[in-house]
């Protein structure tokens, strides 16, 4: 099963159960999620897709922008 969360649709300060609070994009000016990692760059999330495997679940951005660090 495939589910698309779409967060350019919610509202600036709504925080996403597991995900984080959205915010304007600095890039583009879509919200979205800001995610920061130690192993890559930091990315606006503007949607993203889930797949739920019988192991596990895998998710994957379907639209961000880089951010510059």
């Amino acid at each position: 099963m495939i589910t698309i969360e779409d967060f350019t649709i919610m509202a600036i300060g709504f925080v996403a159960p597991l995900e984080g609070e959205i915010s304007c994009c600095p890039v583009c000016g879509r919200n979205g999620i800001v995610k920061r990692t130690e192993t890559e760059e930091p990315r606006c999330i503007h949607a993203e897709a889930t797949e739920v495997f019988g192991d596990g679940t895998r998710t994957e951005p379907t639209d961000c922008c880089r951010l510059s660090s």
